[in-house]
């Protein structure tokens, strides 16, 4: 019996270690899966799957082309962020979490794609500006960790992922945000998907180290009571 509690207590560490070292999403429904919970946005929300031709909406859904006749089709049924371009100026954030982080590196990657446009669409079809950034004052500056340029209509509906690290210098409110850079009214359209930023590497193994602690912990409480 005790070679067994063992056994079971150093199995229980290796898969909290996995876990541990493949980090924690600090984002709230990065993916989209619980439509638009968890997240801020200047643009006005629209719920899916109603008329998106009006500037400066958005909207949660799997096809971009239910809401907007112009708009790619995407059939792999997946909830993502769909947004038309604002032309307002200056530009309202398209994206915005704060959470509570603690010091140290932290990874990240998202999915951005140009939603614009199918066949039908005859008008000026322009490139949209996405940037991807943080801050640790509350907004009053921004770090800038992405940017993305759409190429219309040659990358319309191929979805490309942005990735890195950073390092977060002290531990406290980490504001990520994603902005538009570019209020063309034709073609400043696109999609966001799969937002993740990693819990930084020493606090994963700080995790682990006292999950190991209290195995050990109680492995010697029991040795204890069977002496």
């Amino acid at each position: 019996m005790k070679t067994f509690a063992v056994a079971a207590a150093l199995a229980g560490g290796l898969l909290f270690a996995s876990a541990a070292s493949a980090g924690v999403n600090v984002v709230v429904n990065g993916d989209f899966s619980a439509g638009n919970s968890g997240f801020t946005s200047g643009y006005t929300f629209q719920a899916y799957p109603g008329d998106m031709h009006p500037e400066c909406l958005c909207t949660v859904g799997s096809d971009p082309n239910a809401t907007h006749s112009s708009w790619v089709t995407m059939i792999d049924g997946n909830d993502r962020l769909i947004v038309n371009g604002s032309t307002e100026s200056p530009l309202p954030f398209v994206w915005r979490e704060d959470v509570g982080a603690l010091a140290g590196k932290y990874s990240y990657s998202l999915d951005v794609a140009n939603i614009c446009c199918n066949d039908s669409y005859g008008g000026p079809n322009l490139p949209s500006l996405l940037t991807f950034s943080f801050s640790t004052d509350g907004g009053t500056t921004y770090n800038p960790l992405a940017a993305y340029l759409t190429n219309p209509p040659t990358d319309a509906g191929l979805f490309t992922t942005l990735s890195g690290t950073f390092v977060l210098p002290i531990s406290g409110l980490l504001r990520l945000q994603i902005d538009s850079g570019t209020n063309f009214p034709g073609g400043n359209d696109f999609a966001i998907d799969n937002i993740s930023v990693a819990l930084p590497e020493p606090a994963t193994w700080g995790l682990m180290i006292m999950g190991f602690g209290g195995m050990g912990a109680s492995l010697r409480r029991r040795r204890a009571a069977l002496a």
